[in-house]
């Protein structure tokens, strides 16, 4: 396996990807540029996110950590823990030509990266009507200059591309009546725009045997009758996304057989740089699938005690240094959410187990059908969650929780663990 070359990766997010918007996975998927462009790359089947929202998600897929690792416990969680590496300063230190552009660039206000990412046109007002002749120039560097890239597209999220359309449904309301087919036939539609216009459009004019590319989910979408969209709950649909991936010289990677985390995606790239982190997460690379544990869990989390919305005019105009901490702004907390709630689920990569913190109510789901079915042993999965909190090496970033709120379920933990009495 021939990899010391590579110096030019390549990474793609498509918000709210589920697993079943592609031609491989779904046989109604019509997308024939786009399959003959990536023939060779690579899908994951059990590729799982740790996060139903683009915030924290993305901060798992550039730290290679957890939500509770990291921070961005939710969507409105405005800022990271100090003192965490994250891809784009790391690739940067290494001189290497950094690209971030985003069809909404502003979700990732106020996190560490966010000053590496700007809209995919800058002269455009509405990105998915800009044009990609910029990106696609900073992507064109010359063969010598090692690059690090990230595109993020937003047109799958949403309305789909139907705002303004007269008379467009209400997907929602199409879901209740039993149309589920229906409302997805609309989401299809948007993937479809991005994979076989915009995607093929961008890797044509890439020299592909010298880029790693990996293209995958930030999340996915509900449409099904427990959600539609994906921020307020932990759903098979929202977790379980795409993962196609090309490493030069690796005619067909080989997966392993247990499930598989956004968070392995960043010991994989910096392994393959040759890029020597002080990384002690969870994330394993996926070039050694020898290594990985076949009994293995990978968990997602969402709290949504501060709401799951970041896009506001507020949020967007606040200057940073009003941001005071992950949840407070002038040192004053914001403001919670009253339907919010703090769920975790475990996945072995056929089945999904959620259960809600504060409840203790829990979910047993088989990932592809979404048939509900009983949990013979929730001991092992509620065992394993604890074991992760327990085992991380990136514990003592706790210290930095600041609310009351935070403080007592941390607490709880502790004390469920066996730490406090």
């Amino acid at each position: 396996m021939t990899t010391k070359s590579i110096n030019k990766f390549l990474l793609i997010s498509i918000d709210c990807w589920r697993y079943d918007a592609l031609s491989r996975t779904n046989p109604l998927f019509n997308t024939p540029k786009f399959d003959l462009l990536t023939k060779d790359f690579s899908l994951a089947d059990k590729f799982f996110v740790t996060a139903p929202a683009t915030r924290p998600s993305h901060t798992s897929y550039f730290t290679g950590l957890y939500p509770f690792e990291h921070g961005v416990y939710g969507q409105t969680y405005l800022k990271m823990f100090d003192g965490i590496s994250n891809l784009f300063h790391i690739f940067a230190d290494e001189g290497y030509h950094i690209t971030g552009r985003s069809e909404r660039a502003e979700v990732f206000r106020f996190l560490d990266y966010e000053s590496f990412i700007t809209p995919v046109d800058p002269n455009a007002k509405a990105q998915q009507l800009g044009s990609m002749e910029d990106m696609i120039h900073h992507l064109k560097q010359p063969s010598e200059t090692p690059q690090f890239c990230f595109l993020h597209f937003w047109y799958t999220h949403g309305g789909y591309g139907m705002s303004g359309i007269p008379g467009a449904p209400s997907l929602g309301s199409l879901v209740n009546k039993g149309r589920t087919d229906e409302a997805l036939r609309y989401y299809y539609a948007a993937a479809t725009h991005i994979l076989e216009f915009k995607l093929v459009e961008i890797l044509k004019q890439l020299d592909l045997p010298k880029w790693a590319v990996f293209i995958f989910g930030d999340h996915g979408e509900g449409i099904c009758e427990e959600l539609i969209d994906h921020g307020r709950t932990l759903n098979q649909n929202v977790l379980h996304v795409p993962l196609l991936v090309h490493i030069p010289g690796v005619k067909e990677l080989e997966f392993p057989k247990s499930p598989i985390s956004a968070i392995d995606l960043f010991p994989t790239i910096t392994n393959l740089a040759g890029i020597e982190t002080d990384y002690q997460g969870y994330g394993q690379d996926l070039l050694l699938p020898s290594e990985f544990d076949g009994k293995r869990l990978v968990l997602a989390e969402l709290d949504s005690l501060y709401g799951i919305g970041f896009l506001s005019q507020k949020n967007l105009e606040m200057p940073h240094h009003r941001v005071t901490s992950r949840t407070t702004v002038d040192n004053e907390e914001i403001s919670r959410y009253t339907e919010g709630v703090r769920l975790w689920a475990l996945m072995d990569g056929e089945y999904m187990y959620r259960e809600d913190e504060q409840t203790g109510e829990s979910v047993y789901r088989h990932v592809l059908s979404g048939e509900e079915l009983d949990c013979e042993d929730p001991d092992r999965f509620r065992d394993a969650y604890d074991e992760i909190l327990m085992n991380s090496n990136y514990q003592h970033l706790q210290a930095q929780i600041s609310t009351p709120e935070e403080k007592k379920i941390l607490e709880g933990r502790l004390r469920n663990l066996g730490y406090i009495e």
